[in-house]
């Protein structure tokens, strides 16, 4: 990850992390410009998880899992087959 001086927009630092939930999802980034020469800012910005776009297999197999367990038997046994239930 690449984080840019919002002064001089050069490439800065992440000097250290301060994480705002038990998740770890959010957190400031405390970061230091690397154009010392003519800026040397020092500065916090925020990281934030935003939301997946293809989620991890864990969920998405705890996912079908519920969503299978909601089924008749009878369901299950039709889908199985490749016949849609109900």
């Amino acid at each position: 990850m690449t984080v840019y001086c919002p002064n001089c927009q050069s490439k800065a630092r992440i000097t250290s992390r301060n994480n705002l939930n038990d998740e770890k999802t959010v957190a400031d980034l405390y970061c230091q410009c690397l154009n010392t020469k003519a800026c040397g800012a020092t500065f916090v910005t925020t990281l934030g998880f935003k939301h997946y776009l293809n989620p991890p297999a864990t969920s998405t197999v705890q996912l079908a899992a519920n969503l299978l367990n909601t089924l008749t038997k009878a369901e299950r046994a039709a889908l199985l087959q490749g016949m849609p239930p109900g």
